[in-house]
C-alpha cells in the first residue's frame, strides 16, 4: 500500500495543478463605463467594458432596465446606449462570454446627462478631443518583441504643456512603449509613436507634468488631469 502512495500523490497533484490552470484561464474581470459623448444628445451614452484576464474569445451582452442599446450583442467591449423617453435614470449591466459559459458580468447607475451615478466630481478638463489615425494591428498576445507604428491628432483648445499617453491592452493595459513615457504634441497638432502590440490601444492628452502608471486595470476617466482619451480596438488583417 505505501509503494502506491508516492504514484497517487504525483496523479493527485496533476489533477490540482490542471484545476488551477482552468480556473486562472476562466478568471475574467470586467468593470463598465459610460460617458456622454455629445452635449447636445443627454439621452445618449457611450458605455465600455474594461476587461481583465483572459480576453481571446469573448462575448458581450448588454441589458438595460427600460433603454436601448446598439448593438446589444457583440465580440467588442463598446456599445452606445439610449434611455428611454421617460427616463432620466437606468442601470446597466454586461454579461461577458466565452462559447456557451458566462465568465463575467457587471453593473451600473447611469442617468441622463451625466454619465454614470456617483461619479467624484473634479476640475472640468479642457475642450480637447484625441483620435488615432495610423491604427496598431490586433495581436491580442502582445509581448515586449512585437511592434507597430500608432499616430494621430490632437483637436480643439490644444495649449502648451500638454503631452500624449498611450497605452496598449493585452491582459492589463500597459503604456508605451517604454515605463511613464509622455509623448510631445508636435506644432500641427500631430503625435506618433511606436509600440507593442494588443488588442485594443488608448491613448491619454494630458499635462506634461503627469505621472502615468505603468500597468493599468481599468484606464482613468476624462477629468482631473486627464483632458481627452479615445480607446480603438486594433486593426484586423
Amino acid at each position: 500500500m505505501n509503494s502506491l502512495w508516492p504514484e497517487r500523490a504525483i496523479q493527485k497533484c496533476a489533477l490540482l495543478l490542471a484545476l488551477a490552470a482552468c480556473a486562472e484561464e476562466k478568471g475574467v474581470r470586467v468593470q463598465i463605463e459610460a460617458h456622454q459623448p455629445l452635449a447636445n444628445q443627454p439621452h445618449l451614452l457611450e458605455v465600455q467594458a474594461q476587461v481583465t484576464g483572459p480576453s481571446s474569445g469573448l462575448q458581450y451582452k448588454w441589458f438595460s432596465g427600460v433603454g436601448e442599446f446598439d448593438p446589444q450583442e457583440s465580440y467588442s467591449p463598446k456599445t452606445s446606449y439610449l434611455f428611454s423617453p421617460n427616463s432620466t435614470k437606468d442601470r446597466v449591466w454586461v454579461e461577458v462570454w466565452r462559447e456557451t459559459e458566462r465568465v463575467a458580468m457587471a453593473a451600473l447607475d447611469v442617468k441622463r446627462g451625466g454619465g454614470s451615478e456617483g461619479t467624484v466630481s473634479r476640475a472640468t478638463p479642457p475642450d480637447v478631443q484625441i483620435e488615432i489615425t495610423d491604427v496598431p494591428r490586433y495581436d491580442p498576445g502582445g509581448g515586449p518583441d512585437t511592434r507597430d507604428d500608432i499616430a494621430g491628432k490632437v483637436t480643439g483648445k490644444v495649449a502648451k504643456g500638454y503631452s500624449v499617453v498611450i497605452y496598449a491592452h493585452a491582459d492589463a493595459w500597459y503604456i508605451q512603449p517604454v515605463p511613464f513615457a509622455l509623448h510631445a504634441i508636435q506644432p500641427d497638432h500631430t503625435w506618433k509613436s511606436w509600440t507593442h502590440t494588443g488588442s485594443d490601444y488608448a491613448v491619454l492628452v494630458v499635462p506634461d507634468s503627469y505621472k502615468p502608471v505603468t500597468r493599468l486595470d481599468i484606464l482613468p476617466a476624462v477629468e482631473g488631469e486627464v483632458f481627452a482619451r479615445t480607446v480603438i480596438e486594433g486593426k484586423k488583417q
